[in-house]
């Protein structure tokens, strides 16, 4: 079956395009949320950022993390109007145990968690019931 000339160059135009297009962009983590580590009753420093990823998943990564050690410290978001130790232990997302007193550690952060109304990181001592360190988190 033989084609016209306009179909073939329409063709070979076509098929030029698609080779020289260049391949889509890979999807990259995107940092939402950024805050500094501050000491409320332990020292502690480091920097807090909330990161989605391509695959629609969201997690709280903690670098250059330092805190005193407690017994036993869990990772909450909370309201940042969430100011005493009070209030805080009324109104809290639970992301797990602190993993470690230092270094880089990622926390995953559920789907059906608001980070409009959960906007800050707490480090509390479950059996003092006390606030060792806190990080407000802002747009990055």
């Amino acid at each position: 079956m033989l084609r016209s000339r306009p179909a073939l160059l329409a063709t070979a135009a076509t098929a030029v395009a698609l080779l020289s297009a260049a391949p889509p962009a890979m999807a990259a983590n995107v940092e939402l949320l950024r805050g500094t580590v501050r000491p409320a009753s332990h020292d502690a420093r480091g920097v807090a950022t909330v990161v989605a990823r391509p695959d629609g998943s969201r997690t709280l990564n903690l670098r250059r993390f330092r805190i005193d050690p407690g017994p036993v410290v869990r990772v909450w978001l909370v309201p940042k109007s969430a100011r005493s130790d009070g209030r805080i232990d009324d109104d809290y997302k639970d992301l797990g145990r602190l993993k470690g007193s230092k270094g880089n550690q990622s926390y995953r952060i559920p789907k059906s968690i608001d980070l409009r109304r959960y906007s800050s990181v707490v480090f509390w001592c479950v059996p003092f019931t006390s606030n060792l360190a806190r990080a407000d988190l802002g747009r990055s």
